[in-house]
């Protein structure tokens, strides 16, 4: 997801990968002025509707959102902007046997690297690795070299 403000002008990607890595579909667009976690609950929305429509099991949703990933799985109460999508995401993900996990920002170049670009340019759809732009097939090449992001921090004296 991407956003310009809290809330502000906002747009979603979402993208399926399979098991070697390799991007199968994307798609980004822009929607309304909603706030980042209301625009973080739409992506998963989207994507999971996306996965649905098409049969699709075995999902293995990752969110940069530690707020969504914890509220979808229980840990702490929604927020009540975001209560009944939170309730759907919850039903889709027992349709299709999905799962939800967390992973940091590093790890969701792609998603942000679109979103942005949808918000940017225009409504993006990819059916393969060629249909996207140099940075979204660097981003991918990167991902699937599995080259380690350290987080280092220097504590100051």
């Amino acid at each position: 997801m991407a956003s310009r403000g809290n809330p502000g002008r906002s747009s979603i990607d979402f993208y399926l990968r399979n098991e070697e890595g390799d991007l199968v579909y994307s798609c980004g667009k822009e929607i309304q002025e909603l706030t980042n976690t209301q625009v973080e609950t739409r992506a998963i929305l989207e994507a999971l509707k996306h996965y649905l429509t098409n049969e699709m099991n075995n999902i293995w949703v990752e969110t940069d959102s530690i707020l969504l990933k914890k509220v979808i799985t229980r840990e702490w109460k929604p927020p009540w902007v975001i209560e009944e999508e939170v309730k759907e995401i919850r039903q889709m993900l027992m349709l299709c046997n999905g799962r939800i996990t967390h992973i940091f920002r590093e790890g969701n170049k792609l998603a942000n690297h679109l979103a942005n670009y949808a918000l940017d340019q225009e409504v993006i759809e990819c059916h393969s690795f060629h249909q996207l732009d140099t940075q979204g097939r660097r981003l991918v090449n990167g991902d699937k070299m599995q080259c380690p992001f350290l987080r280092v921090k220097a504590s100051r004296q």
